[in-house]
């Protein structure tokens, strides 16, 4: 669940060393699939319930702006689900394209696990699984994420997956101009710090 609670700050993070990654299974009776016509409507129902969005409708238009219009990659071919013993969706994850400072580059894009499944070690294995996609279909050397504070424990795995803060002068948010944005990143990364300094001491 996202911790709103916090100042909100976009981040983004970058993995260059992408042949090697950590290899986590699926826990038992659960199963990957990639994207079938009409999922859009499970992955929006996972999304908003974890306070991305406040209606479905809402989650509906923006999958497919953000999977289905302007891209000639597929979901079918780059979205990935996670279905539990029963078959219900209980994850998701991309490998989508991406503008970085002004140059396509492939993303994680959307990571998504319900709260019931908090814990079980879904979102590691779909790591584990986008970025050997990521390597199946032949790229190399740059693969880039975006979170936020509000995201501040997946951070926590991303890092161990060797995904690195970027702490460039210039904004790689295409709604976010460069001045001011060193000194503002730098600060949201210190929050993110100082929240993990302080979960480990728990």
């Amino acid at each position: 669940m996202l911790d709103k609670s916090l100042p909100y700050t976009p981040l983004l993070m970058i993995k260059t060393d992408t042949e090697s990654y950590l290899c986590f299974d699926l826990p038992k009776g659960y199963s990957f699939r990639f994207y079938r016509a009409g999922d859009e409507e499970a992955w929006a129902e996972l999304e908003c319930s974890l306070g991305q969005f406040d209606t479905l409708e809402a989650g509906i238009a923006t999958f497919r702006r953000e999977f289905l219009e302007g891209y000639a990659i597929r979901p079918e071919d780059r979205m990935l689900f996670v279905s539990d013993p029963e078959g219900k969706t209980v994850a998701t994850a991309s490998l989508w394209a991406g503008d970085f400072l002004d140059e396509e580059k492939q993303r994680v894009h959307w990571v998504a696990v319900s709260d019931e499944c908090e814990g079980k070690g879904i979102a590691k294995a779909l790591l584990s699984r986008v970025i050997r996609l990521y390597n199946e279909l032949g790229y190399k050397d740059f693969l880039f994420l975006r979170t936020g504070t509000w995201n501040y424990p997946a951070i926590g795995i991303y890092k161990k997956f060797g995904f690195l803060p970027y702490l460039g002068e210039r904004s790689p948010f295409p709604n976010i101009p460069d001045e001011g944005f060193a000194e503002k990143n730098v600060a949201g990364w210190a929050l993110v710090d100082e929240k993990h300094r302080l979960y480990m001491k728990k």
